[in-house]
């Protein structure tokens, strides 16, 4: 990317672009973003210039920029935008706009558009501003947009990216910010959020300066040692190669570390070394330590990839690294973004949430070859995600997650969606066979998840259920779940807790009388943790399914899918998705920080096949104790719930003693089939006594758990914690 010509005063001196982009149908094709530079320019004597960019080619050429390297690591860097002059020549546009001498002389870089365009040469020059041309330029830029000067000088740090800074600015900050808009140009922060979702390119660009490169780094820095597969189908153009090489060129990766992996059906292309699968495999044992990214052609890296990956890899060596991805358009806006979890091995199975932001050893593919080499039947997708998987076995240690959008994938077709589904689903196979051999798992990204045991174990389960009045519900309950449950190794057991009155009274009489369901009498105030510690140690099932009294089955598997999921390796709770009598969510797994202490998450939405969150199963800090399954052992080896906590996050705390204390994972099941009415029995409404019971709680669950709970693994930093799931 360092590529340096001098820019001297008076006349357009040519740029080369032979080391920032790649040949493709006798023209340059440059993605969204690229960068030149940088450049050394001969400063004129005036305090003031005029810097002009002349750009000749299809384009489009839209907001040109001038980036402004910054002189300390913790500032970062100005993009001046480029606005359009009337002095165009045939076939080529020129872009100016003032500049001042002591930022000519910092490192300074040119992005000729922030859209993927077709450019043929670039001219640059510099020449001086006389006093009154810098006064012009000050009061036309003034008088451009009024309103948009006085918004963008008291934003705080949005769209311009001024230094954060807290309450109303002072005067002396108005007038350098206006200062610095009119020798700017004014460019309109609105024109840099362009594309399907402008909420979400606002959100990334004020977060991470994605349109603007963080920062600067020495042409001597030390490079993170990549090497890039780039895989390009039949159906595909030059030119989505042309975009993702040209990518990958301008982030710094040299281009004899880039391949393309082909289908053998097309003359080779010099924009990289072309490579069939077979021949990729035989190079893995030269590339040794190195890390493997593989994309798609039309896929496209940040400017900075190189050094986020080198400042966020740790001493420690990962095994396999991933990004967080969003997506992009096909005129390089930004929008729908994919913000995933730390690890979380048994997510990591059921779906292959890094995707193609992910990075794994060339070591690690070699030694899983050697060892499974059925393994190479499954593609150069499946390859990798057998790799991120055996990775996840060791936890943090052996798998990074990097919390930065640095990758954006273009939209797989239909043909591609299912090819990686294909060659995904055989790397799963051979890896189940290895660490849970009894259990299958199917998984697409249009239909979900499903899984089963085979053969069905014979465990037995006790379905407790608390309750005090309320026979309707109860009844509800217990009728759903002897009509509609097919794992056959069950009993149901009721701890009544003091019930008043006449109608639950009878019916709980009648259940004991008739056989087939246990009431246990607890005669002491509520207590939702007391009451199961005194009960459960007198059960003798393998398994505990703790069931509140106002929910309803509605699907024969619900238990069996809950059961299947203990054929994981280090499985301590699973708990289950549960609906709202509208079939929306009440719940599917809790989130450490939000709203709180820890809340459910996505509440209240519908629940949708193609939701990712919803449609497969998912390691999480907590379940509700509302359906959770719980091996009876474990659950007296932690000694219970605790009991400090009577009416709220004792389920929450159990599972984190689980994590804590044990090391088991807490599984959430995608499958469902209970509607929970969401304590119905005990209302929503509290009185101030209820409240400050709820409150005490919840202050003693978050000083006990604090540091275990925030951050959360499972939820991205990049996430609110006032709204879930959406960029904070």
């Amino acid at each position: 990317m360092a590529h340096q010509r001098n820019v001297t005063e008076g006349k357009f001196t040519k740029i080369g672009m032979d080391k920032f982009a790649v040949a493709s149908r006798d023209r340059e094709s440059l993605p969204g973003g690229t960068l030149f530079g940088p450049l050394i320019v001969d400063t004129p004597g005036s305090k003031w210039c005029l810097f002009e960019l002349r750009v000749s080619g299809d384009g489009p050429f839209f907001m040109p920029q001038l980036i402004v390297g910054s002189e300390k690591a913790e500032e970062q860097n100005v993009a001046i935008s480029l606005i359009p002059t009337s002095k165009n020549n045939a076939g080529s546009r020129t872009f100016a706009a003032p500049i001042s001498s002591e930022r000519l002389n910092r490192r300074l870089y040119v992005i000729p558009s922030l859209k993927s365009c077709s450019i043929n040469n670039a001219d640059m020059r510099v020449t001086a501003l006389s006093k009154a041309q810098v006064a012009v330029n000050f009061l036309k830029g003034s008088l451009r947009s009024p309103k948009l000067v006085m918004k963008s000088v008291f934003k705080d740090n949005q769209g311009f990216q001024f230094a954060s800074r807290n309450g109303r600015p002072s005067v002396s900050i108005v007038i350098s910010s206006l200062v610095e808009l009119a020798t700017r140009g004014f460019p309109n922060p609105d024109q840099l959020y362009f594309g399907p979702d402008p909420r979400y390119c606002q959100w990334t660009n004020a977060r991470f300066e994605t349109l603007i490169p963080r920062r600067m780094l020495p042409e001597s820095r030390e490079l993170f040692h990549l090497q890039v597969a780039v895989i390009r189908s039949q159906s595909q153009s030059d030119d989505d190669l042309c975009l993702t090489v040209n990518s990958l060129i301008a982030a710094g990766i040299p281009q004899d570390s880039i391949l393309t992996i082909d289908d053998g059906r097309r003359e080779p292309q010099e924009l990289s070394t072309t490579t069939s699968f077979e021949e990729f495999l035989e190079q893995l044992i030269t590339l040794k330590e190195r890390y493997i990214l593989c994309l798609r052609a039309g896929d496209t890296v940040s400017r900075d990839l190189l050094d986020v990956l080198r400042t966020s890899s740790p001493s420690a060596d990962p095994k396999c690294v991933y990004l967080d991805h969003d997506h992009l358009t096909t005129d390089g806006a930004l929008h729908d973004f994919e913000f995933k979890p730390d690890c979380s091995p048994n997510s990591l199975i059921f779906r292959n949430y890094p995707s193609r932001a992910a990075l794994v050893k060339a070591s690690l593919a070699t030694r899983l070859l050697h060892s499974t080499p059925a393994l190479e039947a499954t593609g150069v997708l499946g390859l990798l995600y057998a790799c991120e998987m055996e990775a996840s076995r060791n936890g943090n240690a052996g798998i990074l997650h990097i919390a930065v959008p640095a990758i954006h994938l273009r939209r797989e077709t239909d043909e591609e969606i299912k090819t990686r589904s294909d060659q995904e689903q055989a790397a799963r196979y051979l890896f189940l066979g290895k660490y849970a051999p009894r259990l299958r798992v199917n998984s697409s990204p249009l239909a979900g998840s499903s899984w089963q045991s085979n053969p069905e174990p014979d465990k037995t389960v006790s379905i407790v259920i608390p309750t005090r009045n309320r026979a309707d519900l109860l009844k509800e309950a217990i009728e759903s779940i002897t009509a509609l449950t097919a794992y056959p190794h069950y009993e149901i057991v009721v701890i009544d807790n003091q019930s008043d009155d006449p109608q639950t009274v009878t019916f709980l009489r009648e259940l004991s009388d008739r056989g087939g369901v246990a009431v246990k009498d607890f005669d002491e105030p509520f207590n939702f943790a007391r009451m199961h510690n005194a009960v459960i140690p007198e059960l003798l099932s393998d398994y505990i399914l703790m069931l509140n009294n106002d929910t309803q089955v509605v699907n024969a598997l619900w238990l069996s899918k809950m059961i299947d999921l203990f054929e994981l390796p280090n499985i301590g709770i699973v708990g289950n998705k549960l609906l709202y009598p509208d079939h929306t969510i009440q719940h599917v797994g809790a989130t450490g920080g939000l709203k709180g202490p820890m809340s459910h998450h996505l509440v209240g939405q519908r629940d949708e096949l193609t939701h990712p969150i919803l449609s497969f199963p998912r390691d999480v800090l907590a379940v509700t104790g509302a359906c959770l399954l719980i091996p009876r052992i474990l659950y007296l080896e932690c000694g219970g719930m605790d009991e400090k906590l009577a009416v709220s996050y004792n389920d929450m705390d159990l599972c984190l003693s689980v994590r804590v204390n044990t090391g088991k994972a807490v599984l959430v099941s995608s499958h469902g089939g209970v509607i929970h009415k969401e304590s119905k029995s005990r209302g929503q409404k509290f009185n101030s006594e209820q409240q400050a019971l709820l409150n005490r709680e919840a202050e003693y669950f978050d000083a006990k758990w604090r540091s275990h709970i925030r951050p959360d693994p499972f939820y991205n930093p990049n996430l609110s914690l006032d709204r879930d799931f959406e960029p904070w």
